[in-house]
């Protein structure tokens, strides 16, 4: 059976370049890239080839890269530390946010922090003047989403961060760009965004590694310790061959996301097509003005999203029905029930990636539709 993965959100396929050179560093090139042998002095070179090639992924800009073991590290070290910075103990969120997001400002409550979190009600949007309107003088930190997790939306984080900046001039804007750095053609960050967070898995790199950009006059409290790795910011060993692989597939992107975002764009349209012009009671969720290129939202009436997301797997399709940092929740995100989604519909997540193919789109469409069919006549979901 012809598999046609569209989790791609979730977590992408590794690219044979990247495969080859984590190998190659795991046979070859080991070493601690603190020590200073030869060894060493070899991953800290490859460790800096990496961090150049991260950095390509935002465009302009000063940076310095603190390597993670994910954007969940990322996004929790940005939040814990820098909540709270003396008397400024605000937090700004958004009902987008990443899970990391949303139990690091838990944890910031309960050490005396202050967390208003900003809806992106119908339309999966949170607009710039919602997210300055929710912050003052002593908030000390704005968390935005670029691209929406649950929801495929596109957000205005270049104009909140900058309305942000004339409120709270003293405030740290982290931009959470794990799903950006997968959909968007191309991403430049103004002054005003302080620290980004990426993953290696999105963006056909390997798992168990990420990437905190900080601007040169960001240091938030470090929340590993046990060494003075990276500037004294991060302790612990660099994971050396998830670092080059992340580079590698970093520098890949680079050099096709802008092409190939176009037929990500058309691939989903096809897909959507397929499905909303062809099945009643089918409808996507969030601005579609807004949408990312590879990330659909599909609401559909009349099936539970587990039931259908394993009849879709019996017959060769992969999808989800929202973050797989939520998986096991039984309740849909808030997101996705501020944006319309009713109890007598299934939610599913289809995320395209550069390499979907518009067959695989159209073949995802009709085994939908099918799937669908069946479960709402009630016959078994078997495969084919």
């Amino acid at each position: 059976m012809r598999e046609i993965y569209l989790d791609n959100a979730a977590t992408s396929r590794p690219w044979p370049e990247v495969i080859e050179a984590v190998t190659e560093v795991m046979r070859d090139g080991f070493g601690n890239a603190s020590s200073l042998h030869r060894r060493g002095l070899d991953a800290a070179r490859r460790v800096d080839d990496a961090r150049r090639a991260v950095l390509d992924l935002v465009g302009s800009g000063e940076w310095r890269v603190v390597f993670t073991s994910g954007a969940s590290e990322s996004d929790t070290a940005a939040v814990l530390g820098s909540v709270p910075r003396g008397k400024r103990d605000g937090v700004v969120t958004t009902t987008v946010a990443h899970a990391a997001v949303e139990e690091s400002c838990v944890r910031a409550v309960e050490l005396g922090a202050r967390v208003v979190e900003v809806s992106a009600g119908e339309s999966g949007v949170v607009e710039p003047e919602a997210i300055a309107a929710a912050a003052d003088e002593r908030t000390a930190l704005v968390a935005l989403n670029h691209v929406a997790g649950e929801m495929g939306t596109v957000q205005p984080v270049e104009e909140s961060a900058r309305q942000v900046k004339r409120v709270a001039p003293r405030s740290r804007v982290l931009v959470d760009a794990v799903q950006a750095a997968a959909q968007l053609p191309a991403l430049d960050y103004p002054r005003e965004v302080d620290m980004v967070a990426l993953s290696g898995h999105k963006v056909h790199g390997p798992s168990g590694v990420g990437a905190l950009l900080l601007r040169p006059d960001v240091r938030p409290r470090k929340l590993i310790r046990g060494g003075d790795q990276q500037d004294g910011l991060r302790s612990g060993s660099i994971d050396v061959p998830g670092v080059v692989g992340f580079g590698v597939a970093a520098r890949l992107l680079a050099e096709r996301r802008g092409a190939a975002a176009v037929g990500m764009r058309d691939a989903a349209e096809r897909l959507i097509a397929g499905v909303v012009g062809t099945l009643d009671g089918a409808r996507t969720l969030g601005d579609p003005a807004r949408r990312a290129p590879g990330l659909v939202l599909l609401a559909i009436e009349g099936v539970r999203s587990e039931v259908l997301l394993h009849a879709l797997e019996m017959r060769g399709v992969l999808a989800a029905s929202s973050s797989a940092c939520h998986s096991a929740r039984v309740d849909p995100p808030r997101c996705l029930v501020e944006a319309g989604l009713r109890r007598d519909e299934g939610a599913v997540r289809l995320s395209l990636s550069l390499d979907t193919t518009p067959d695989e789109a159209d073949e995802a469409a009709r085994i939908i539709v099918e799937a669908v069919g069946g479960l709402r006549g009630g016959r078994a979901a078997g495969a084919r």
